[in-house]
């Protein structure tokens, strides 16, 4: 199946750059080329079984969140947890369908309420059971006795070992053997907690309670295994610590300094800051968010977007994730993490770049995501409105296109 998508405006993801009037050609599920476009008239004696004209709009790749739990469906409280785990991976494939009808193409999932669900719906969508995006997944995320998220499961869903979940983790060696169990479920990454959080229940939401050895014992296993390493951290100790260590990428980032940006620069450390999420729980009180959760975030807001501004400046990739998933989160709807990454102070060229080039770079899928561009696989939104001229029109209502490994999904 030979398709043509015609762009009156073209941002490719390679350099930042836009051009103008260009017809994508594509085979099967790659593109064959990017070339000038002429006249429709010699574009349909050119042997293509499709033409998508979008000679009004600005097309670009799909686009990737790299932060957000299909596992939650953004209700104020997380009843996921206490689900089936069968039922929740059925609401998990409609949470992912949902994104990839809003543009996104690819979703990092960081934390499922279950040790394989992540890795079921990845699984389900790519052997054709179910349609989505691609999932990149970590299953569920590796906490500590009385850490962030840390929750008692029922047993036949996380296999208990004397009595405590596996992905409760208290040493350096229940660390390795957290990641490493977590790693014989088929996950894609590793996700650990180091600080508290916002809707933690017990301490301090920048509290570090994954210390230094512990990370650097997941930093190795993830090593061994060639496996990314992604943070949660808050607060300013666990983000230096985990930076230090060598983690892959920091979620949140919300209080880092000077001393913790150097050790991210020095070890190629990303950043993804997930704005929308507090701006949401600050505001989420009146909607049933607990009032201790909308305090916490209200608190962190000024110095997340500070923060983040100065890691930018300084040279910290910043990677787009929106913690999607999370209370008042909605599938699908995450667009605003992309005005308020504007707002903060990166550069619109970058913020684009966030949620493509270099997501694909950061979870090592750029060979065949990211960009558009000849041999890459064929995920391709397009846009009714300019956004390097208002970001704003990336929005569910103006995503006019979806097309992913050559399917269209959305022709509208």
């Amino acid at each position: 199946m030979r398709k043509a998508i015609v762009c009156g405006k073209l941002f490719d993801a390679k350099d930042g750059k836009v051009s103008k009037n260009k017809v994508i050609r594509i085979v099967g599920n790659k593109i064959e080329s990017v070339e000038d476009f002429e006249d429709m008239e010699i574009l349909k004696e050119c042997n293509s079984d499709e033409i998508l004209d979008y000679s009004d709009m600005f097309v670009m790749p799909g686009l990737i969140d790299a932060h957000l739990h299909l596992g939650f469906g953004g209700n104020t409280a997380i009843v996921e947890i206490h689900e089936p785990s069968e039922l929740v991976c059925l609401k998990a494939v409609k949470n992912a369908q949902d994104n990839l009808l809003g543009g996104f193409t690819t979703v990092r999932d960081v934390g499922f309420p279950s040790l394989m669900g992540g890795q079921a719906v990845r699984d389900a969508i790519n052997l054709g059971y179910a349609w989505g995006p691609r999932v990149f997944s970590c299953g569920t995320y590796i906490t500590q006795t009385g850490g962030h998220l840390a929750t008692s499961y029922p047993q036949d869903r996380f296999g208990q070992q004397s009595f405590k979940p596996v992905n409760t983790a208290d040493s350096a060696d229940e660390v390795r053997t957290a990641c490493r169990y977590m790693l014989k479920m088929g996950v894609d990454q590793i996700k650990i907690m180091v600080t508290g959080g916002v809707l933690s229940n017990s301490g301090g939401v920048g509290e570090q309670n994954m210390s230094y050895d512990e990370i650097v014992a997941a930093v190795e296993v993830c090593k061994m295994h060639n496996k990314l390493l992604s943070c949660h951290a808050h607060g300013l100790s666990g983000i230096k610590d985990a930076a230090k260590a060598g983690v892959s990428s920091i979620e949140h980032c919300t209080m880092v300094d000077d001393e913790g940006i150097e050790y991210m620069l020095k070890n190629h450390v990303v950043a993804v800051p997930t704005f929308n999420v507090l701006k949401v729980l600050a505001a989420g009180e009146a909607f049933g968010v607990a009032k201790s959760s909308a305090d916490k975030a209200a608190s962190l807001i000024p110095y997340h977007i500070n923060n983040i501004k100065k890691a930018y400046d300084r040279g910290v990739r910043i990677v787009f994730g929106s913690d999607t998933g999370t209370p008042l989160g909605f599938h699908g709807k995450q667009h605003p993490e992309f005005a308020l990454m504007v707002n903060a102070g990166i550069s619109v060229e970058d913020t684009l770049l966030s949620a493509t080039r270099y997501a694909a770079e950061m979870i090592s899928w750029d060979d065949k995501i990211g960009t558009i561009e000849n041999g890459k696989l064929a995920d391709i939104i397009a846009i009714d409105g300019d956004p390097t001229v208002d970001i704003t029109c990336i929005n569910s209502s103006n995503i006019s296109l979806v097309v992913k490994d050559g399917v269209v999904y959305r022709n509208r």
